[in-house]
């Protein structure tokens, strides 16, 4: 009886307090970076035969909040299969059902991809070991929605509800997450949704759950985890190809696979999908825009959406166009730029996005409508018109008379550099000279 006592007195001091609360952290200075609303939690359930799809319900979580359309549904259509998740059983059942979503999987103890993920704003599904409100451990799989220097929150989808966060420091939630042959890690490569242009809301917590309140006992809880599926190597697959350590090294350092693009701007597109489709297509296609491919993380949502309703945006547009910064450390993004539709087409767009640039010098513009064939840079102005009358001259192709009118059309057609020599005057001093010789 002692030896009991004392065994679950030292589990206890193993596990350090977590609390439950809402979406700031329990000291009130941080707030969510995966601030997924309610409504879109999902509780977790069964499949086919009565096994969790705790792996499934997470990713859909994941897919829910970085608009990975071909994602929703994902936990409906599990629960024809049988329950219980490992990473290549994953790999299966996204090559079934959403063969076209990128995805990169991680197993090991390393969080640096973890915090990485959440600094550019997306929410990793992780792999979850234990917590006080079970009293015992668990096989399990949750989403990280924060995690800093400070604090750590995860979403646990036995527990949806925007005042049901569980928070923690970061070494205690390390220590959750590699509880029960290593850590597992989920990651969706959809850009995250658009920064809010105001403030989130702040809530207050409820009462911490009281880590003392609970025993832990050998018991173990399964929620949907093949724990013996599971090992401490550390691997990584890309789309269900597995890589070697070197190769993830390679491409992760190339930042090809989860890159840290939290500092570039976001374009946000508000409307029907056809609307959408056709502004996405020109953005990654038409010359004229193809200079900003690859500035800007792009997604587009119907006016309905969570991600753009009432959380700011003029939402009104066939379609709607936002233009922002990339989010400041509060999560808001300061709008640029928004248009309410796409009648003068992508070189419209074009030239919105270039005077949003911090770079913009609206003196080097160009007026592209007034471009011809015969236009040429200022340098060349009156020197090339002078030049063409000298060698007809010499030549003795054209008369005088001729000469002039040839002379009078390109001044019409060629622009004369400012300060540059008056023609007229270039010309009679030819004429002169040209006199003097007779």
């Amino acid at each position: 009886m002692n030896l009991l006592f004392l065994l679950l007195l030292n589990l206890s001091g193993f596990f350090a307090d977590s609390q439950i609360g809402g979406r700031t952290s329990p000291d009130g200075v941080e707030a969510l970076v995966c601030d997924l609303p309610a409504l879109e939690h999902m509780k977790n359930t069964g499949g086919s035969d009565g096994a969790g799809l705790c792996v499934f319900t997470s990713v859909e979580h994941c897919a829910r909040w970085q608009n990975e359309e071909s994602l929703r549904g994902f936990q409906q259509k599990m629960r024809k299969e049988p329950g219980g998740g490992y990473p290549e059983k994953l790999d299966r059942m996204m090559a079934r059902y959403c063969p076209n979503t990128a995805y990169l999987q991680y197993t090991g103890a390393d969080s640096s991809l973890l915090k990485l993920a959440l600094h550019t704003g997306r929410m990793p599904a992780v792999t979850y070991g234990f917590s006080p409100r079970y009293g015992n451990r668990i096989a399990h799989m949750v989403n990280l929605v924060h995690f800093s220097d400070r604090w750590a929150c995860i979403l646990d989808n036995n527990f949806p509800g925007e005042d049901k966060y569980e928070w923690m420091k970061p070494a205690e939630f390390e220590r959750r997450w590699t509880l029960g042959n290593g850590g597992w890690a989920v990651f969706l490569l959809n850009p995250p949704p658009p920064p809010v242009p105001t403030q989130p809301i702040t809530y207050s917590l409820q009462n911490p759950v009281n880590q003392e309140e609970h025993s832990l006992d050998s018991k173990l809880e399964n929620f949907g985890i093949e724990q013996e599926k599971l090992d401490h190597a550390e691997r990584y697959w890309l789309n269900g190809l597995a890589l070697t350590n070197k190769q993830a090294c390679k491409i992760l350092g190339n930042a090809a696979v989860l890159p840290d693009d939290s500092n570039l701007g976001r374009i946000t597109l508000i409307g029907t999908k056809e609307a959408c489709a056709m502004v996405q297509n020109d953005l990654s296609s038409h010359p004229s825009l193809l200079p900003y491919k690859g500035k800007y993380l792009l997604q587009s949502y119907l006016p309905e959406d969570w991600a753009v309703k009432n959380v700011g945006f003029d939402v009104s547009g066939s379609p709607r166009i936002i233009v922002q910064e990339a989010p400041n450390a509060k999560g808001s993004g300061r709008v640029l730029h928004s248009q309410a539709n796409y009648i003068d087409g992508p070189e419209g767009l074009a030239n919105a996005l270039r005077k949003a640039d911090p770079n913009y010098d609206p003196s080097k513009d160009v007026d592209l409508r007034k471009l011809n064939p015969l236009q040429l840079p200022d340098w060349a102005g009156n020197w090339l018109v002078f030049a063409i009358a000298l060698l007809s001259l010499i030549a003795g192709r054209f008369s005088l008379p001729v000469l002039g009118l040839i002379a009078a059309f390109l001044k019409t057609l060629v622009p004369a550099k400012k300060d540059a020599p008056d023609l007229d005057s270039l010309l009679d001093r030819l004429l002169k000279k040209l006199e003097e010789r007779k």
